[in-house]
């Protein structure tokens, strides 16, 4: 899924922020994968891709397979949702359609991990973790960004290397054309962990940022704003901007210890995109999370920095053993 910044006439109370999500199942209301301008992938081109699917087949949103049991996705993906929803969920494998073809291998989910400090996309924290009901083994699984390239954590001596805290507390967006959303709330049922000491990060080599890198997006949403979703799996090449371009575009909203843009003319993820990957060199380095629009040239698709999150990934895999 991916959220979509509207401009409606809702209003919410400063500080705060409304949703509005479109979704890519029966309803309509919850974002999944989608690309606009892209093209037909390759089979076995992204083999730990898989499809989130709902109890009725619908799909719901994306997410990569990071070990043999795990999933990784966006947070939005599941908050709200009760244990019993949650493990009704599906995952498609290896495959160009979101039901299934040769050679794609489907799991069921047992249970979530949400990041606990999510509350909304624009808050940050965009990241969760799902575990399947058994291991895959015969696809290459998604890399992640290694701790040559990622963050450093400036730690307070008596602690240890922690969580990043979000660089705002409460946020409203500066943009005249959209309005932020609401946050949501996060489903109680699933496993939540504890919030660690706060500290703050910052970039310990020039390409940790992955600007001006060309990069990779992918999935089966729709192909325009509130469009149809599309019945093959489908790519596009995009470029990471620049952190100033990005605040540029989205104010206050745009957090750079935990978010990354990316964006090129005429493609973009879209409504039903979030919880898919952006791609650098092979390496998982984004989450689809939100944006406003899809395509539009004057808003970049906005991504879960993963190289903020890669420590609390780690952590939460070896906590979380199936």
């Amino acid at each position: 899924m991916r959220f979509t910044l509207w401009a409606v006439g809702l209003f919410c109370l400063v500080g705060l922020v409304s949703s509005n999500i479109e979704m890519s199942n029966e309803e309509n209301r919850q974002p999944s994968i989608s690309i606009v301008g892209g093209t037909a992938a390759l089979l076995g081109e992204f083999p730990a891709l898989g499809a989130m699917r709902t109890s009725s087949g619908a799909l719901r949103c994306g997410g990569t397979l990071i070990t043999p049991s795990h999933v990784l996705t966006a947070a939005h993906c599941l908050s709200g949702l009760s244990a019993t929803a949650i493990s009704s969920l599906r995952m498609m494998f290896n495959s160009l359609t979101v039901s299934g073809d040769t050679g794609s291998i489907a799991r069921n989910v047992t249970r979530a991990i949400i990041h606990p400090s999510y509350t909304s996309v624009t808050r940050g924290f965009d990241v969760a973790v799902m575990l399947l009901n058994s291991p895959i083994t015969t696809i290459a699984l998604t890399k992640l960004p290694t701790d040559s390239a990622i963050a450093t954590t400036i730690r307070p001596t008596t602690t240890r290397r922690t969580t990043t805290r979000r660089t705002t507390t409460r946020r409203t967006t500066t943009r005249p054309t959209t309005k932020p959303s609401c946050s949501c709330t996060c489903p109680p049922a699933t496993v939540r962990q504890k919030v660690q000491p706060k500290t703050q990060a910052v970039d310990s080599r020039a390409f940790s940022t992955y600007e001006n890198e060309p990069a990779v997006i992918a999935g089966w949403g729709t192909t325009s704003s509130g469009g149809s979703i599309s019945s093959i799996l489908l790519k596009a090449n995009v470029t990471v901007l620049a952190n100033s371009v990005v605040a540029s575009q989205y104010g206050s909203s745009f957090l750079p210890l935990a978010m990354l843009g990316a964006a090129a003319p005429g493609k973009d993820t879209c409504q039903g995109d979030s919880g898919g990957p952006l791609y650098v060199k092979g390496v998982q380095v984004g989450i689809t999370s939100w944006g406003s629009g899809c395509a539009d040239p004057d808003f970049a698709g906005i991504y879960t920095r993963v190289t903020t999150y890669v420590d609390w990934i780690a952590q939460t895999v070896t906590s979380n053993p199936v």
